[in-house]
């Protein structure tokens, strides 16, 4: 069960507590306990569903402090909705000086270049960046997941879609509910 692939893993007893990512680093909580041995690697690849939102950032950085005594790799993807008519559509200029100035500002940066940069601040050195179109997020992040043999996967509990979260449930609870690996929700 989920106490042995745990206890596998070297978590021990973690599992029941609730970990905070301003209080606790679950890092320390590992060395305390004593299921640190040398030479083990707990946590290889760490899977962060990114999208941008506050809960995502936080997310990323907690995966980043999990996973840098550990040299694991953290792997973000972002998942995005061809048609998440929730997105508001850039505005089309009504003159050539409007247009000129649209043409002249710098787009937006996108979900996987704002972790680079958190990452490369953080001093994350191991670390991959994949970008994925599909309408139904949770089943690509799981499928990813299982791919790419992540270790633990670890995500905000709210993402920045609210359509797709109305007609699809949540993003987070389907992940916690059919992940093969461990999985952090960070609040």
């Amino acid at each position: 069960g989920i106490r042995d692939r745990l206890r596998s893993r070297g978590l021990g007893y973690v599992y029941k507590r609730q970990v905070t990512t301003t209080a606790c680093n679950i890092s320390d909580l590992i060395y305390r306990r004593g299921c640190f041995k040398e030479g083990f690697t707990m946590m290889k690849k760490i899977l962060v569903p990114f999208d941008g939102s506050e809960t995502a950032l936080r997310a990323l950085e907690f995966a980043a402090g999990i996973g840098k005594p550990f040299g694991s790799e953290i792997m973000v993807v972002n998942v995005i909705v061809p048609y998440d008519y929730t997105k508001v559509p850039p505005r089309k200029p009504k003159n050539a000086i409007e247009e000129a100035e649209m043409a002249a500002k710098e787009p937006d940066p996108t979900p996987l270049d704002i972790a680079k940069g958190i990452l490369d601040k953080l001093g994350c050195t191991t670390a991959s960046y994949r970008l994925i179109v599909d309408i139904d997020p949770a089943e690509r992040i799981l499928e990813y997941a299982k791919t790419a043999e992540a270790d633990m996967i670890v995500l905000g509990n709210r993402g920045m879609g609210m359509l797709a979260e109305l007609l699809m449930g949540s993003v987070s609870m389907k992940i916690s509910q059919y992940a093969e690996c461990p999985v952090v929700i960070v609040k």
